[in-house]
């Protein structure tokens, strides 16, 4: 559970603000996934539950494969290594517009739509 960001109770110095979450990431984590998809991760956190749960994405990703949704896009900055940009059509399914490491994808994107989603002109 300490994987998770789940510390037993006694050795805990404050509430985790966050259990739900990290709940969720130990028992993913339980049948040993190759691959774990996380789906907003930290929506509606604090900023400190927030960094607890960027830590242990940090802590894992060397053993796992993690794929987030994120609508956070410095979220994505901080804790991607590959960044894929879909966007949906009114009433059609979304597919990918542009995608490639992440440096690239923030700091020279080559498709418009991506331009101007990651400089906050729509979204």
């Amino acid at each position: 559970m300490e994987r998770g960001g789940v510390a037993p109770a006694p050795t805990r110095r404050r509430p985790v603000r966050s259990p739900q979450q990290r709940l969720c990431i130990v028992r993913a984590l339980a049948v040993q996934p190759r691959v774990l998809l996380m789906d907003e991760p930290c929506s509606a956190l604090d900023p400190t539950s927030t960094r607890r749960i960027e830590t242990t994405i940090e802590e894992l990703r060397s053993e796992i494969t993690i794929v987030i949704v994120t609508h956070n896009m410095q979220q994505a900055q901080r804790v991607s290594d590959y960044t894929a940009f879909f966007l949906a059509e009114q009433g059609a399914p979304g597919y990918i517009i542009e995608h490639g490491p992440t440096d690239a994808m923030f700091d020279s994107p080559q498709d418009p739509r991506t331009i101007d989603y990651v400089h906050g002109r729509f979204g």
